[in-house]
């Protein structure tokens, strides 16, 4: 199993003191945990999610029944349980783009701006770093989704493209996408 060597559950201490631990998703524990979670999320929130978080087989696929090959979820639970955070790593199939992961991110807006989404990024780059993956991809959308942005950046992901007007909100105006890509190396050092 990809999660055997990372060291889960992993504790978390947020910046005003909260604990939270992160660890891969129990798809016999957290089916419920998690359709609460995404429900919990704003509809503008979900709005910009790149999956229809109100269709449960679409949320089923990602989250609970997910083919470990293809899709690594990891929650973030907080001390009764509860997800506040979801994060994926998502492979290709060994070929071409064997060696890239895709990174998606989601926090309950209360755990925002407490490093929670970048606690997250960063235990899916590790788990890309074991799994040998060497690039990872990231997409965004500027104008709704720059904290992220700017998270990202502070952990080397760099901007690779910019879809124009690529997005729109519910209103009608557009957005353009941001695509990042973080090259990893083979062999990050301890010190």
């Amino acid at each position: 199993m990809p999660f055997s060597k990372h060291g889960y559950p992993r504790p978390l201490i947020l910046k005003r003191g909260e604990e939270v631990w992160l660890r891969p998703v129990r798809p016999e524990e957290d089916d419920k945990e998690i359709f609460a979670f995404l429900s919990r999320l704003s509809a503008e929130d979900r709005w910009y999610l790149d999956f229809d978080a109100s269709d449960p087989e679409t949320v089923r696929y990602h989250f609970i029944n997910y083919n470990p090959n293809k899709i690594l979820p990891i929650v973030a639970t907080n001390d009764k349980s509860q997800v506040v955070g979801l994060a994926t790593l998502e492979r290709s199939h060994p070929s071409a783009r064997g060696h890239i992961g895709r990174v998606r991110v989601v926090v309950q807006p209360f755990y925002r701006n407490q490093r929670l989404g970048t606690y997250l990024l960063l235990d899916l780059i590790q788990l890309a770093v074991n799994l040998g993956l060497r690039v990872l991809t990231a997409s965004f959308i500027k104008g709704i989704e720059d904290n992220a942005i700017r998270a990202a950046r502070r952990l080397d992901f760099f901007e690779q493209a910019v879809v124009p007007e690529y997005a729109k909100d519910s209103r009608g105006n557009r957005y353009d996408l941001v695509i990042m890509v973080k090259r990893i190396h083979r062999g990050y050092d301890d010190f």
